[in-house]
């Protein structure tokens, strides 16, 4: 004799045929834009650092142009970014800065570092912005707003 549940599962196990196939995913047009990566560009160390870091940065924007990307400067590469600085080739380091600005880079400078180097943020290429701190701000960043963390 068959139990009233096994009977259920039978009715129901006929009844999938007649049920319309459904995609498994829903149509892309459908779908809501996918958030833009957001990623903190570490420099700490010198000019190299920074010129390698910048055309990293160029070359992920030339593959993900929706990346949000945050460049955080303390330690000894905050000098790199003194208005007047070239590249080993003789390029203006600004020039290079001013082609990310206009992509949507952030760049930030620590205090504590401007302080203990003893510059003046007046020194600094044109449209850096000074945080209190520039672990605290990679901190912040990767805890509190999802950046992803890259070291060039």
């Amino acid at each position: 004799m068959r139990t009233p549940a096994l009977l259920l599962a039978a009715s129901l196990l006929a009844m999938l045929p007649a049920l319309p196939a459904q995609a498994a995913d829903p149509p892309a047009a459908s779908a809501p834009a996918a958030a833009p990566v957001r990623v903190v560009y570490h420099f700490d160390r010198d000019l190299d650092q920074v010129v390698h870091g910048i055309n990293n940065i160029r070359n992920h924007l030339d593959a993900d142009p929706q990346a949000q990307i945050v460049v955080v400067a303390n330690g000894k590469a905050v000098a790199a970014f003194k208005q007047g600085t070239q590249t080993a080739g003789g390029y203006p380091l600004d020039l290079m800065v001013e082609d990310l600005r206009g992509r949507g880079v952030r760049f930030e400078v620590c205090a504590n570092t401007l302080k203990a180097l003893s510059l003046d943020p007046k020194q600094l290429i044109d449209g850096l912005q000074v945080v209190p701190s520039g672990v605290a701000e990679i901190a912040r960043l990767q805890f509190r707003d999802g950046y992803a963390y890259i070291k060039p």
